[in-house]
């Protein structure tokens, strides 16, 4: 992990602890998210604001299917309800500091298409993708589509207990229209999901639909987030890099060695806003963390 903190210090000037956090192997990292850095800007108070000029819905898009939203889904932080553990309250405003940032980001770098990958699988890039689109709805004004493109191995619909009939692989194939795939699962939250499942969706995704499509969803939403596959061992996330504004890596700490990380970052540097650290020990000292006493005491 050495060097995703170490470069990240050095490019991103983002203050983090001298040693990364470590988690013990049957600990659960979806529980606990570490912002290790989302954006190449400074440290920006939270943003409360909706963007300046936000975007309505193409007649294309009319055609969204209203469907029932997953409120108890456990990957979800940002719809829970009731009492909280230490670790989901503490992901819940990691969450918060991450929108923050991504939404400073459209202000001050014009990016409104976002994609989320990471090294290999079992890094929670699903997870994170899902509850920053979340999040980021959730800020009056500003409308959300989040998109599965992992056509290999579906993850979000099938994580929150979505039921579809088509996807994004059924648009690129031309056998939907894109208001027959898009689903809204709340009135500033939309959903592509992936669709069928095809070993040649690298082929797909390098396509002028593709390229269209995020052209199009630009000017639906305010912002669009891609959840892709990983970086190793396929090419997707790669196609899709030149096709977004920007990324975010992510990383589980203890999970993936440093050599490995250093060799996805390179391949789509360019594009790395910001990375995500995901199943830090929120009770090491490197990391601030306070909360309200019963007294009302810090």
């Amino acid at each position: 992990m050495d060097y995703l903190y170490k470069a990240i210090q050095k490019e991103m000037g983002v203050a983090l602890p001298e040693q990364p956090p470590q988690v013990e192997p049957e600990e659960r990292p979806a529980a606990q998210f570490a912002v290790a850095a989302s954006a190449v800007v400074p440290e920006m108070p939270s943003i409360a604001t909706p963007l300046e000029t936000p975007l309505t819905f193409t007649a294309s898009m009319g055609g969204a299917r209203s469907v029932e939203f997953p409120m108890k889904s456990e990957r979800l932080y940002c719809q829970r309800a009731g009492k909280m553990s230490r670790g989901q309250r503490h992901a819940l405003e990691q969450i918060r500091v991450l929108r923050s940032r991504v939404l400073e980001m459209t202000r001050s770098q014009n990016i409104h298409s976002l994609m989320v990958t990471s090294a290999v699988a079992g890094e929670f890039k699903t997870t994170t993708s899902i509850n920053l689109a979340l999040a980021l709805s959730q800020v009056q004004g500003v409308r959300v589509c989040l998109v599965d493109t992992d056509m290999r191995k579906a993850g979000i619909a099938d994580a929150l207990g979505i039921a579809y009939e088509r996807g994004l692989h059924d648009y690129l194939q031309d056998t939907a229209p894109i208001g027959k795939v898009l689903l809204r699962l709340t009135e500033s939250l939309c959903l592509v999901p992936s669709g069928g499942t095809d070993e040649n969706s690298a082929e797909i995704l390098h396509s002028e639909t593709m390229a269209s499509l995020v052209q199009e969803l630009k000017k639906a939403f305010d912002l669009v987030i891609y959840d892709a596959p990983p970086l190793f061992p396929v090419a997707d996330a790669r196609i899709l890099a030149n096709l977004v504004d920007g990324a975010l890596f992510c990383v589980r700490a203890g999970h993936t060695p440093d050599s490995i990380i250093q060799e996805a970052m390179e391949l789509i540097r360019p594009k790395v806003m910001g990375a995500v650290l995901v199943g830090a020990d929120v009770n090491s000292s490197g990391w601030y963390y306070y909360e309200h006493k019963a007294s009302g005491k810090e």
